[in-house]
């Protein structure tokens, strides 16, 4: 449904008493005119609607319609600028009305990708969102959003789960790919449930039990820079940081005639690891930790934070140290990837996000002849 009409019935929704006491006051008069006072029907539509003075009245009905008419529209406005105060109720409003539609749960860089996707091909869908700084600019631009928590039952109404087609959880939380899964999957037995899972045990549960599908960004990721280091004949790596793209790489390098070291500068997220792999702990903006690693003469450099500040001073620290080998890093923002293409970076920049959408394209995810019951 048009985003502009569904705000129309919402505006009329919320203020159809004062409408129907405009109309109303239009219908009794008119009726006056020309029932009562003998009035042709022309002439009372003229007299209802001020186009001429009545005689013996003058303008007296005039300024009365225009004192009440004036009251009516003041109401009006003040509820409008309420609105637009606190949008929040007509984000729910309009994620109420929905139909047909998908929805994605998590506003990660996934989900916004998804987001933005659906925007370009005009087709509806409601985002469902607990955090507030990532909420903030759907809320503010009254987009169909959904401000509360996934497993909480009161988005089964707000977010219209029973005539949803497709929902896609992005969030990596176990709590919400659990308990969201199985509470969507009670209400819609035939929509679509795509899950992003970076655990492939777990995967194999959420397939089998609750009827759904699930991708992982890590998975995709860690392929596809395998690819790249099999094409380029490296043998010596280099890993910037620890998360579920790593530890899948590690398990690749196991089979890879590779070796490589890993700077983490968080202990806790390699706690697991620490006493397995060949692992550095320290900072990788520090010239002497990369050293360490071997940067010096490595064959590839693989950078796996998120941060713009920290991504773009390890990559000049790199090219600093080595400016012949490979540089690989998984980014999200395609202005910042720009200018890490560009000398004297010259690095390959992979997103996560953006590959992982392509597959679901590809797959035909959003095809709606493609969409089918699990039950």
């Amino acid at each position: 449904m048009n985003r502009k009409l569904i705000k129309f019935k919402i505006i009329f929704k919320q203020n159809w008493i004062w409408i129907a006491i405009i109309a109303l006051w239009y219908i009794i008069n008119f009726t006056v005119f020309y029932i009562i006072t003998g009035y042709n029907a022309s002439q009372a539509l003229i007299y209802t609607f001020y186009l001429a003075e009545m005689p013996n009245y003058g303008f007296f009905y005039a300024t009365v319609s225009g004192f009440l008419i004036f009251g009516c529209i003041f109401t009006l406005v003040t509820v409008e600028l309420y609105r637009k105060y606190n949008p929040e109720q007509t984000c729910l409003e309009i994620s109420k009305s929905m139909s047909n539609h998908t929805i994605i749960i998590g506003y990660s860089h996934l989900g916004q990708r998804i987001k933005e996707y659906l925007d370009q091909k005009n087709k509806t869908y409601v985002v469902i969102e607990d955090d507030a700084q990532l909420s903030k600019d759907l809320i503010d631009e009254e987009e169909p959003i959904v401000h509360k928590k996934a497993y909480n039952e009161e988005i089964i109404e707000d977010a219209n789960i029973k005539d949803a087609k497709l929902v896609l959880i992005t969030k990596n939380d176990l709590e919400t790919l659990i308990v969201a899964t199985h509470m969507i999957r009670e209400h819609n037995k035939n929509c679509r449930i795509i899950c992003r899972c970076f655990d492939d045990s777990l995967a194999k549960i959420l397939e089998k039990q609750l009827g759904c599908e699930t991708i992982s960004t890590s998975k995709y990721t860690s392929q596809i820079i395998s690819s790249k280091i099999v094409r380029w004949g490296v043998s010596d790596i280099v890993l910037i940081g620890c998360n579920h793209i790593t530890r899948r790489l590690i398990q690749n390098f196991k089979t890879m005639n590779v070796t490589y070291k890993i700077i983490e500068k968080d202990r806790e997220w390699i706690e697991d690891i620490i006493d397995e792999e060949p692992i550095i702990i320290g900072d990788a903006k520090d010239s002497d930790i990369l050293k360490e690693a071997g940067i010096l003469t490595t064959d590839l450099v693989i950078t796996l934070m998120d941060g713009v500040e920290d991504i773009l001073l390890i990559a000049d620290e790199i090219r600093e140290l080595n400016r012949d080998c490979h540089l690989i890093c998984r980014f999200f923002h395609e202005e910042v990837a720009a200018v890490l293409e560009k000398p004297p970076f010259n690095a390959l920049v992979i997103s996560a996000s953006k590959n992982t959408l392509i597959r679901l394209i590809e797959k035909g995810v959003f095809d709606e002849s493609k969409h089918f019951s699990f039950f």
